[in-house]
């Protein structure tokens, strides 16, 4: 099976760079009514109220400006919930409001001659 990444990621209209080749994970999560548990006989119960995808980000090591672009993108204060459209595991496109979590910033570098961050990554969940 071939690495999963997204070529064609777009949030609030705004292009991203390309992910890193394996750098991204769908999730989808479901969503539980509040009675859900296990009974005194411990079999499950509850009911599924919906399904909520995540999609976890990686990057590869990036320029600033790149970088810049999407701290923009993804700690807007004036829009914590905006569209993020990509190919998803099925190959199908899709447009989902998402809002985002805190991004990860792991290492700063010189590659090539150039400041690059290396590690950046977000998860952008389901409205």
């Amino acid at each position: 099976m071939p690495l999963l990444t997204i070529t064609d990621l777009t949030v609030d209209g705004v292009v991203l760079p390309q992910p890193l080749i394996g750098g991204v994970s769908i999730k989808p999560e479901k969503v539980w009514s509040k009675n859900t548990g296990r009974t005194a006989a411990v079999t499950m119960v509850g009911t599924i109220l919906d399904v909520k995808t995540t999609v976890d980000i990686k990057w590869p090591a990036l320029p600033v400006e790149k970088v810049e672009l999407i701290e923009r993108v993804v700690s807007n204060k004036d829009r914590p919930f905006v569209p993020m459209s990509f190919t998803d595991q099925t190959g199908a496109s899709r447009t989902m409001t998402v809002y985002f979590g805190t991004p990860t910033y792991n290492c700063f570098d010189w590659i090539d001659g150039e400041w690059r961050v290396t590690d950046l990554s977000v998860s952008a969940v389901q409205q």
